[in-house]
């Protein structure tokens, strides 16, 4: 199950990357609501204090 979810979280990761990189190929031609790409960026920075979080719970863990 955890696998599942690794994988998941990964390819909403990317798939949000994408959008995020095609938004600023296309600049003002974008069909991104400001909304929408904020969005996105919430889920990238999410995704990175998850990872975070999870290897502070590891660490900890192997002080003990």
């Amino acid at each position: 199950m955890t696998i599942y979810m690794n994988s998941l979280r990964n390819k909403v990761t990317r798939n949000a990357a994408l959008k995020l990189s095609k938004h600023r190929e296309l600049g003002t031609k974008s069909n991104l609501s400001v909304f929408e790409v904020a969005a996105l960026m919430d889920k990238l920075k999410n995704a990175e204090l998850m990872e975070d979080n999870r290897n502070t719970v590891f660490f900890s863990a192997a002080m003990n």
